[in-house]
């Protein structure tokens, strides 16, 4: 669980270009293209398990304050999916996102369109983020911002994300006090709303100054899991998710990135997937629990959070439609 990834991940913007002159994609519309979706946990397993959660959080004897639950929905489809014509569908998803595609020989791919980063550092410099809390986004411009609004004042979702929040703040803290690495933690902005094309988060950027280049494994090691993909207390949160997950979470809500030199940089793996030829798709999605927790209102968010993978098949073009794609996971 929660398995460290040391590959090359892909930021659009900055890393990796897939250009739209070698990427062909057909018009044509799929017809059923998904033959089956089994979910695991299906929704009566998730409605004990968060109930169970919860009873735990509420007990006064209980350390948990917050654990993330996740969702495995295998996908059969018609036709096999290809990986890198699945990750090019999802580049309109994944403006100012990370995108990422894994794949060993003879072995599953694991891609992903994760708007989390884990942390980047520019050689003194060292950010990372705290995005927690979901809603969907407005179908117009008055509604959009009455759902932020929603999203900003919730009790619920600002105790799960100042929990995000202040967890990451204290462990680079905590990094500074004992190693001597950073000389101070800024939090800004503390609070905002993230707005993705399906989705909107509560977000803050954190930020210090290294005194050292050297120390990328002790951030990394202190900063994963997070209480985004974990819970908070960590132990006491992986222990529970270990106990009662109905699934091996593989490299789900692993880091996946790269260290190189004066720079490094991390994404969360998480809105990810396991693509395998004959099997079709593995689509993760994951819900923090936290005290006022609704389970229903937590599955609807794993639903919200698969969209950007199924709603490909279900109603958008094809995926066998893609041609080739020359010069994937060029370094410029």
């Amino acid at each position: 669980m929660f398995a460290i990834l040391l590959q090359i991940h892909t930021k659009f913007s900055s890393i990796l270009q897939i250009s739209a002159n070698v990427v062909n994609l057909k018009t044509e519309v799929s017809t059923r293209y998904i033959l089956r979706n089994t979910n695991v946990p299906n929704k009566e397993s998730w409605d004990f398990t968060v109930d169970k959660a919860l009873e735990m959080i509420n007990r006064s004897s209980s350390e948990l304050v917050k654990v993330v639950l996740a969702r495995s929905s295998r996908v059969i489809t018609t036709t096999d999916v290809d990986p890198i014509a699945w990750l090019a569908y999802l580049e309109v998803e994944g403006r100012n996102a990370y995108q990422f595609c894994i794949q060993p020989p003879n072995a599953p791919a694991f891609i992903g369109n994760t708007p989390e980063q884990l942390f980047h550092r520019k050689r003194l410099s060292v950010y990372s983020e705290a995005l927690a809390g979901t809603r969907a986004r407005g179908r117009s411009k008055a509604l959009d911002a009455q759902i932020g609004n929603d999203l900003l004042y919730s009790p619920k979702d600002h105790l799960e994300f100042t929990i995000v929040r202040e967890s990451i703040r204290k462990k680079l803290e905590a990094i500074c006090l004992m190693q001597d690495i950073c000389s101070f933690i800024s939090v800004e902005p503390k609070k905002s709303i993230r707005k993705l094309p399906r989705v909107q988060h509560l977000y803050a950027q954190l930020s210090g100054t290294l005194r050292n280049e050297d120390d990328e494994f002790d951030i990394l090691s202190s900063l994963h899991p997070s209480p985004a993909v974990c819970g908070f207390p960590t132990e006491v949160a992986r222990r529970f998710i270990t106990e009662t997950e109905m699934f091996d979470r593989g490299m789900y809500a692993g880091p996946v990135g790269w260290f190189g030199g004066s720079e490094s940089e991390f994404a969360v793996g998480i809105r990810s997937a396991l693509v395998e030829k004959g099997l079709g798709a593995l689509i993760y999605a994951g819900a923090g629990i936290v005290q006022g927790t609704n389970p229903s209102l937590e599955w609807e968010e794993l639903e919200l959070k698969t969209s950007q993978f199924t709603k490909l098949m279900e109603s958008e073009k094809s995926l066998s439609s893609c041609q080739e794609v020359d010069n994937i996971g060029t370094i410029t």
